[in-house]
């Protein structure tokens, strides 16, 4: 049997042999759309060995829907959580304790499901510290208008 997708639609074809040229020519058993599920009249034409492939079929289909699914999420998942940072910046100063107390619990699940994907934590970076008052940051200074001596 050959199962055939054309968008939300599949189509169900059976080889059969031509009795006077000796060839196969496939042969439309049903078509039916995918989000209404397989018709009953559909399933009484094929043979327990084609309702065994078409189940596997469905079955594979289904996994990778929603493999596609979780690609677009996991897509987006970045510039969703660039929008959430820039979002807790701007409200940090009006945030309840409540409030506060409800994001750290919500960013403790997020620290959870990266922990259970198995990915590496990234390294820290380890930052300069702040200078001293009154000690001069070479690295940081904005340059001089004037030349260097030579």
């Amino acid at each position: 049997m050959l199962i055939r997708e054309q968008g939300r639609s599949i189509k169900l074809l059976r080889a059969e042999r031509s009795k006077d040229t000796r060839r196969h020519r496939h042969v439309v058993i049903g078509a039916f759309r995918v989000d209404e599920g397989v018709p009953a009249e559909l399933l009484e034409q094929l043979n327990q060995a084609e309702r065994r492939e078409l189940a596997q079929w469905l079955a594979v289909w289904r996994e990778s829907q929603a493999m596609g699914r979780t690609h677009a999420v996991l897509a987006n998942a970045s510039s969703a959580l660039d929008q959430l940072v820039a979002t807790l910046e701007v409200a940090t100063g009006f945030l309840t304790p409540a409030e506060a107390d409800a994001l750290w619990h919500k960013l403790q699940a997020i620290t959870r499901g990266l922990q259970r994907g198995g990915g590496p934590r990234p390294n820290q970076t380890t930052q300069r510290p702040p200078p001293h008052l009154g000690e001069l940051d070479l690295f940081d200074a904005p340059p001089s208008p004037f030349p260097h001596p030579r």
